[in-house]
Protein backbone atom coordinates (compact mmCIF):
# COMPACT_ATOMS: atom_id res chain seq x y z
CA UNK A 1 0.00 0.00 0.00
CA UNK A 2 1.56 3.24 -0.99
CA UNK A 3 2.67 6.18 1.60
CA UNK A 4 1.51 9.16 0.64
CA UNK A 5 3.54 12.74 1.32
CA UNK A 6 0.44 13.60 3.52
CA UNK A 7 0.52 10.93 5.64
CA UNK A 8 4.69 11.72 6.50
CA UNK A 9 3.89 15.47 7.01
CA UNK A 10 1.52 14.18 9.47
CA UNK A 11 3.30 11.64 11.18
CA UNK A 12 6.20 14.44 11.49
CA UNK A 13 4.25 16.85 13.25
CA UNK A 14 2.45 14.25 15.43
CA UNK A 15 6.28 13.02 16.56
CA UNK A 16 7.41 17.10 17.22
CA UNK A 17 4.04 17.65 18.73
CA UNK A 18 4.23 14.75 21.34
CA UNK A 19 8.24 15.65 22.44
CA UNK A 20 6.78 19.38 22.84
CA UNK A 21 4.08 17.92 25.40
CA UNK A 22 6.76 15.37 26.84
CA UNK A 23 9.10 18.27 27.50
CA UNK A 24 6.19 20.28 29.16
CA UNK A 25 4.56 18.08 31.06
CA UNK A 26 7.71 16.57 32.66
CA UNK A 27 8.31 20.40 33.72
CA UNK A 28 5.00 21.19 35.19
CA UNK A 29 5.44 17.64 37.34
CA UNK A 30 8.97 18.74 38.06
CA UNK A 31 7.88 22.04 39.18
CA UNK A 32 4.52 20.60 41.65
CA UNK A 33 7.24 18.25 42.88
CA UNK A 34 9.67 21.00 44.11
CA UNK A 35 6.63 23.13 45.30
CA UNK A 36 5.79 20.09 47.68
CA UNK A 37 9.22 19.41 48.75
CA UNK A 38 9.46 23.06 49.48
CA UNK A 39 6.46 23.76 52.00
CA UNK A 40 7.54 20.48 53.84
CA UNK A 41 11.34 21.86 54.50
CA UNK A 42 11.45 25.60 54.70
CA UNK A 43 11.67 26.91 58.14
CA UNK A 44 11.40 30.87 56.16
CA UNK A 45 11.66 33.29 53.39
CA UNK A 46 14.40 35.16 52.66
CA UNK A 47 14.69 37.29 49.63
CA UNK A 48 17.90 38.52 48.19
CA UNK A 49 19.54 40.19 44.92
CA UNK A 50 21.91 38.83 42.40
CA UNK A 51 24.03 40.80 40.16
CA UNK A 52 27.40 39.92 37.79
CA UNK A 53 29.07 39.43 34.54
CA UNK A 54 27.57 36.64 32.11
CA UNK A 55 28.93 34.18 29.58
CA UNK A 56 26.89 33.61 26.67
CA UNK A 57 26.77 31.27 23.50
CA UNK A 58 24.71 29.29 21.20
CA UNK A 59 25.36 25.85 20.21
CA UNK A 60 23.96 25.99 16.55
CA UNK A 61 23.62 22.34 14.30
CA UNK A 62 25.95 22.33 11.55
CA UNK A 63 28.19 25.77 13.07
CA UNK A 64 31.48 24.72 14.86
CA UNK A 65 32.50 28.62 14.94
CA UNK A 66 30.52 29.76 18.04
CA UNK A 67 32.00 31.29 20.93
CA UNK A 68 30.98 32.17 24.22
CA UNK A 69 30.34 36.15 24.43
CA UNK A 70 30.90 38.49 27.21
CA UNK A 71 27.61 40.17 29.17
CA UNK A 72 25.77 41.18 32.04
CA UNK A 73 22.76 39.27 34.27
CA UNK A 74 21.16 40.41 37.35
CA UNK A 75 17.74 39.41 39.29
CA UNK A 76 15.96 38.50 42.86
CA UNK A 77 15.58 35.96 44.81
CA UNK A 78 12.94 34.46 47.01
CA UNK A 79 14.24 31.66 49.35
CA UNK A 80 12.75 29.35 51.38
CA UNK A 81 15.57 28.50 53.77
CA UNK A 82 15.64 25.53 56.44
CA UNK A 83 17.46 25.31 59.56
CA UNK A 84 17.00 22.11 60.57
CA UNK A 85 17.58 20.49 56.83
CA UNK A 86 19.93 19.99 53.92
CA UNK A 87 17.34 20.52 51.74
CA UNK A 88 15.45 24.06 50.70
CA UNK A 89 14.16 25.81 47.43
CA UNK A 90 14.18 29.11 45.48
CA UNK A 91 12.98 30.66 42.98
CA UNK A 92 14.48 33.59 40.63
CA UNK A 93 13.31 36.42 38.68
CA UNK A 94 16.29 37.08 36.42
CA UNK A 95 17.18 39.60 33.11
CA UNK A 96 19.87 37.64 31.04
CA UNK A 97 21.34 39.47 28.25
CA UNK A 98 22.76 36.43 26.11
CA UNK A 99 23.75 35.30 22.67
CA UNK A 100 26.59 34.17 20.97
CA UNK A 101 29.96 35.67 18.70
CA UNK A 102 31.48 33.90 15.84
CA UNK A 103 35.37 33.58 15.19
CA UNK A 104 36.91 35.90 12.96
CA UNK A 105 36.46 35.15 9.07
CA UNK A 106 37.40 36.35 5.54
CA UNK A 107 34.46 37.10 3.49
CA UNK A 108 34.32 36.63 -0.75
CA UNK A 109 36.33 40.22 -0.93
CA UNK A 110 38.83 38.72 1.98
CA UNK A 111 37.45 41.23 4.50
CA UNK A 112 37.66 40.75 8.01
CA UNK A 113 33.96 39.85 9.42
CA UNK A 114 32.52 38.74 12.36
CA UNK A 115 29.07 38.18 13.42
CA UNK A 116 27.50 38.65 16.65
CA UNK A 117 24.63 37.91 18.05
CA UNK A 118 22.46 39.41 21.61
CA UNK A 119 18.94 38.39 22.65
CA UNK A 120 17.19 39.55 25.85
CA UNK A 121 15.20 37.37 28.22
CA UNK A 122 13.26 37.01 31.38
CA UNK A 123 14.36 33.77 33.10
CA UNK A 124 12.89 32.04 36.02
CA UNK A 125 14.60 28.91 37.41
CA UNK A 126 12.88 27.03 40.19
CA UNK A 127 15.76 25.44 42.01
CA UNK A 128 16.27 22.78 44.88
CA UNK A 129 18.76 24.30 47.04
CA UNK A 130 21.23 21.33 48.91
CA UNK A 131 23.38 22.59 51.62
CA UNK A 132 26.39 20.37 51.88
CA UNK A 133 26.60 21.09 55.95
CA UNK A 134 23.63 21.68 58.23
CA UNK A 135 23.25 25.06 60.29
CA UNK A 136 25.48 25.55 63.31
CA UNK A 137 24.77 28.08 65.97
CA UNK A 138 27.81 30.28 64.30
CA UNK A 139 25.43 30.57 61.06
CA UNK A 140 23.84 33.60 61.00
CA UNK A 141 22.52 33.40 57.56
CA UNK A 142 23.47 30.62 54.63
CA UNK A 143 26.11 32.67 52.96
CA UNK A 144 28.90 30.76 54.92
CA UNK A 145 27.05 26.87 53.97
CA UNK A 146 28.27 25.69 50.70
CA UNK A 147 25.33 24.83 48.44
CA UNK A 148 24.78 23.40 45.47
CA UNK A 149 21.52 25.00 43.56
CA UNK A 150 19.61 22.36 40.57
CA UNK A 151 16.52 23.06 38.97
CA UNK A 152 14.62 23.55 35.54
CA UNK A 153 14.50 27.27 34.14
CA UNK A 154 11.86 28.71 32.17
CA UNK A 155 12.71 31.57 30.01
CA UNK A 156 10.94 34.23 27.76
CA UNK A 157 12.47 35.95 24.79
CA UNK A 158 11.59 40.04 24.58
CA UNK A 159 13.66 40.97 21.85
CA UNK A 160 17.10 40.84 20.50
CA UNK A 161 19.51 41.94 17.65
CA UNK A 162 22.42 41.40 15.13
CA UNK A 163 25.65 42.65 14.13
CA UNK A 164 27.60 41.83 11.24
CA UNK A 165 31.44 43.30 11.45
CA UNK A 166 32.95 44.26 8.12
CA UNK A 167 36.44 45.64 8.64
CA UNK A 168 35.70 47.25 11.67
CA UNK A 169 32.19 49.00 10.47
CA UNK A 170 28.93 47.42 12.35
CA UNK A 171 25.36 46.69 10.72
CA UNK A 172 22.91 46.37 13.26
CA UNK A 173 19.24 44.90 12.84
CA UNK A 174 16.95 44.88 15.73
CA UNK A 175 14.70 41.87 16.31
CA UNK A 176 11.77 41.06 18.30
CA UNK A 177 9.88 37.05 18.75
CA UNK A 178 6.70 38.67 17.35
CA UNK A 179 8.45 38.97 13.71
CA UNK A 180 8.19 36.28 11.44
CA UNK A 181 11.21 33.67 11.58
CA UNK A 182 12.61 35.60 14.27
CA UNK A 183 13.26 34.27 17.56
CA UNK A 184 11.16 31.65 19.24
CA UNK A 185 9.13 33.69 22.72
CA UNK A 186 9.50 30.26 24.80
CA UNK A 187 13.14 29.22 26.32
CA UNK A 188 13.55 26.34 28.54
CA UNK A 189 16.14 24.04 29.97
CA UNK A 190 17.91 23.29 33.34
CA UNK A 191 20.16 25.33 35.55
CA UNK A 192 22.95 24.14 38.13
CA UNK A 193 24.85 26.52 40.77
CA UNK A 194 27.46 26.17 43.28
CA UNK A 195 27.19 29.02 46.15
CA UNK A 196 29.64 30.09 48.99
CA UNK A 197 29.49 33.46 50.43
CA UNK A 198 28.39 35.61 48.43
CA UNK A 199 29.98 34.24 44.82
CA UNK A 200 27.75 31.89 43.08
CA UNK A 201 28.72 30.35 39.67
CA UNK A 202 25.68 29.46 37.63
CA UNK A 203 25.06 27.03 34.45
CA UNK A 204 22.09 27.16 32.56
CA UNK A 205 21.89 25.29 29.31
CA UNK A 206 18.99 25.61 26.80
CA UNK A 207 16.70 23.16 25.46
CA UNK A 208 14.36 24.82 23.33
CA UNK A 209 15.57 25.78 19.49
CA UNK A 210 16.22 29.57 19.60
CA UNK A 211 15.32 30.47 16.43
CA UNK A 212 11.78 29.66 14.33
CA UNK A 213 13.92 29.31 11.33
CA UNK A 214 16.77 27.01 10.24
CA UNK A 215 18.91 24.43 12.51
CA UNK A 216 19.01 23.56 16.22
CA UNK A 217 19.84 26.35 18.28
CA UNK A 218 20.14 25.80 22.13
CA UNK A 219 20.92 28.76 24.49
CA UNK A 220 24.43 28.02 26.91
CA UNK A 221 24.86 30.62 29.49
CA UNK A 222 27.92 30.83 32.39
CA UNK A 223 27.17 33.70 35.01
CA UNK A 224 29.63 34.03 37.88
CA UNK A 225 27.23 36.57 40.68
CA UNK A 226 27.22 38.57 43.55
CA UNK A 227 24.28 37.12 45.40
CA UNK A 228 22.79 37.76 48.54
CA UNK A 229 19.76 37.06 50.57
CA UNK A 230 18.32 38.20 54.05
Amino acid sequence: MPISIESCIFAVESTNKFHRMKHGRLIILTLLLLAGMFSATAQRVGGGLMVGPAFSTMRIQGNDSTRFRPDFTGGVRIALIPKHSLIGGEIDVIYSRQGTSSKKGLDENNNTIRYKQRSHYINIPLLINIYFRRWTEDDHDESKIPRLRIGPQIGFCVGGNEVLDVKGKKKQQYITPWERGSYNWLDYGFTAALSYWFVEVRYTFGMANVFKNGGKSTNHVISVTWSDIW
